[in-house]
């Protein structure tokens, strides 16, 4: 199969959409259709009937605290499929949060959906005008390669003889029929502890390459066996910017730059597309993956504190004894650049950010607002809440900024915060007045620098982070570069509380 650029492909099919009257007997009918419906996509009837209890949790929160009680407002549910994955929407019209309410603790617009066992994925949206919009993301069945692996051809393969040094080694896209081929690799090489969990499911790989939303290249030995990955992740067709990722090198044919040559060849692919740049996380508990990312022409534009959990192999290991959650260092390697374009920028962070910019070449005129700059006389805005279970986190992202953006995520702070998640990130869209003044308020709430990310949703994106309880050392994160050391100076000196 011939992978399509991103643009090309739709990621999202709907099945079924009804708007109801959130009274008790229709409700028990929409719970009935979705288990039906669900169970039509593959999902056992225990997983859907767990998705109608979360369905009936959701409308019920909806009633008591966006529509005080009402039962005659109607709301609108949209079930579909995207990638593999059901997704179950629902939207309406209610009131916003109650801040007054959230300051006595008892507004709590979110129900035990929060919880893994049932969902994979949470979205919450706040649309202004349009109201808010909640989303249950459920993952179809899929089979997971590492119940179908001994964990002993993991240790074997890795004590493998290193492959012959003359042995010629071919590079290109992947083909859907190599796919089971992959998941198998993935498991030899790193067993259980894979950061990106979705690479032991091919019928997940299988969804991305489809949509075109993942591009694939890999590379091949004389016997025509993947040795190596590296896959481009688009957050939306038409996406200006591409996620390095996925990366696998076989043990047996490390330190021959597969994983350059691989990603090389990618960039290529990408750049008659208008790809402006590549980003990616690069671990720091050590700095060559850092450096291979610089030789390619790669640069720090920020630094993730705590970002993922420690590596951890047995699910009995006691909570004293879980490693510190480890930091990266998210690089961006331009492809074809960008235009020069206005960005608003926080006057403490003015020389750091336009530091970042002159090193990676993007041309930016920065616009400098503080907490004196406030937000008048605007409309609603709108940001989405997305949950990440995998790694504990909790993602903010600010679609428009608007006079209740603060008040907004002061209250997803405080909810969030108070369901444990370690790391809490807001995403400000830089090219929209107010985007200085709402990063230097925030930091009152203690949250400071991540990451710039240019043109990662309709233009670049300054990411703020915040740590709930997470214990950083300096010691546990290497850099790469002179730069890279003062960009992390900076953001652990920014970091409240930051531990030498």
């Amino acid at each position: 199969m011939n992978q399509a650029p991103p643009e090309e492909k739709n990621i999202e099919t709907e099945l079924a959409r009804i708007t109801i009257l959130p009274e008790k007997a229709l409700i028990r009918a929409l719970t009935d259709m979705v288990t039906d419906i669900a169970e039509s996509c593959g999902t056992g009837r225990k997983e859907s009937e767990k998705l109608d209890r979360v369905l009936a949790d959701i409308i019920d929160n909806i009633v008591k605290l966006g529509f005080e009680g009402e039962r005659r407002k109607p709301i609108d549910v949209v079930i579909s499929k995207r990638l593999h994955a059901l997704v179950v929407a629902v939207e309406d019209k209610g009131l916003p949060f109650d801040y007054e309410k959230l300051e006595r603790g008892e507004e709590k617009r979110f129900g035990s959906y929060l919880s893994r066992q049932y969902a994979d994925e949470v979205h919450f949206a706040t649309l202004g005008a349009r109201g808010n919009r909640t989303e249950i993301v459920k993952n179809l069945p899929a089979t997971d390669i590492r119940s179908l692996m001994d964990i002993s051809e993991h240790h074997e393969h890795v004590k493998k003889k290193e492959a012959p040094a003359h042995e010629e080694i071919r590079i290109g896209m992947l083909d859907t029929d190599k796919i089971h081929e992959l998941v198998r690799l993935v498991y030899k090489c790193y067993g259980y502890t894979y950061a990106n969990e979705f690479m032991y499911y091919p019928e997940q790989i299988e969804a991305r390459l489809r949509s075109g939303i993942m591009l694939s290249a890999a590379a091949y030995n004389s016997r025509d066996e993947i040795i190596g990955h590296v896959g481009f992740i688009f957050s939306k067709p038409g996406a200006r910017v591409a996620e390095s990722g996925e990366a696998v090198v076989d043990p047996r044919y490390r330190g021959r730059g597969i994983f350059e040559k691989i990603k090389n060849h990618l960039v290529e692919v990408v750049t008659p597309m208008n790809v402006a740049g590549i980003y990616g996380e690069a671990v720091t508990v050590h700095p060559y993956s850092q450096k291979g990312s610089i030789e390619l022409g790669g640069r720090e534009t920020g630094f993730l504190l705590g970002y993922s959990p420690g590596t951890v192999t047995f699910q009995s290991i006691s909570e004293s004894e879980r490693p510190r959650r480890q930091s990266v260092a998210m690089m961006f390697t331009p492809v074809v650049g960008s235009g020069r374009e206005t960005v608003y920028v926080p006057g403490v962070y003015k020389d750091l950010i336009g530091g970042i910019y002159e090193r990676i070449g993007f041309e930016r005129e920065l616009s400098i607002e503080d907490e004196g700059s406030g937000i008048k006389g605007r409309q609603n805005g709108r940001m989405t809440v997305s949950i990440r279970h995998d790694h504990n986190q909790a993602i903010i992202q600010v679609d428009r900024i608007g006079r209740m953006t603060l008040k907004e995520i002061q209250f997803q702070l405080k909810h969030l915060t108070l369901e444990r998640f370690d790391c809490i990130y807001v995403d400000l869209p830089m090219k929209q007045r107010g985007a200085g003044y709402v990063a230097s308020a925030i930091r009152r709430l203690g949250f400071f620098l991540g990451c710039i990310i240019p043109e990662y949703r309709d233009g670049d994106v300054l990411r703020m982070q915040y740590l709930n309880n997470v214990e950083i050392s300096r010691d546990d994160i290497k850099t790469a570069s002179g730069f890279g050391e003062k960009l992390l100076d900076a953001i652990l000196t920014d970091m409240p509380g930051a531990a030498g």
